[in-house]
């Protein structure tokens, strides 16, 4: 993969993983709590990059936050990313990286204060309501051809 750098958006970046467990066929998808923003909504693990921050150090970093999952970053496989511009309702000015990670057996993440619960989901049982970048993926099919 190549190396990524920080960008002057920084502040304006994300990386989000797309958690999928080969021998089920599901998605991790974690329920946002009451103490942030978005309460109830499921998202992908992930979050803002700092403006130090590559998206996948970003990433890793997330997940053992978030998750308490520590990955290493040769275990992210890069899906895409979308970068918005001021004229862009949906993205904004915003960039948005996307990766994947496969686990061979689906696991219990240890939540953070910012979710108040997990689900392994199928493709086509995901629940309903998403924050913004899990909303984009979707949209996008980036789990949908895994």
């Amino acid at each position: 993969m190549a190396k990524e750098r920080s960008t002057p958006l920084a502040s304006k970046r994300g990386a989000w993983a797309v958690i999928y467990c080969a021998t089920t066929g599901k998605f991790l998808l974690g329920k946002r709590s009451s103490a942030v923003n978005n309460s109830g909504a499921w998202n992908l693990f992930g979050g803002r990059v700092e403006s130090d921050e590559a998206p996948t150090k970003a990433l890793v970093r997330e997940l053992a936050e978030e998750a308490g999952w520590r990955v290493k970053p040769k275990r992210l496989s890069k899906l895409g990313r979308v970068a918005g511009s001021k004229n862009s309702q949906r993205v904004g000015d915003r960039e948005l990286y996307y990766y994947l990670v496969k686990v061979d057996k689906e696991f219990v993440p240890r939540l953070n204060h910012e979710h108040s619960g997990y689900g392994w989901f199928k493709h086509k049982r995901l629940p309903g309501k998403y924050n913004l970048p899990t909303a984009v993926a979707i949209e996008l099919g980036l789990l949908k051809n895994i």
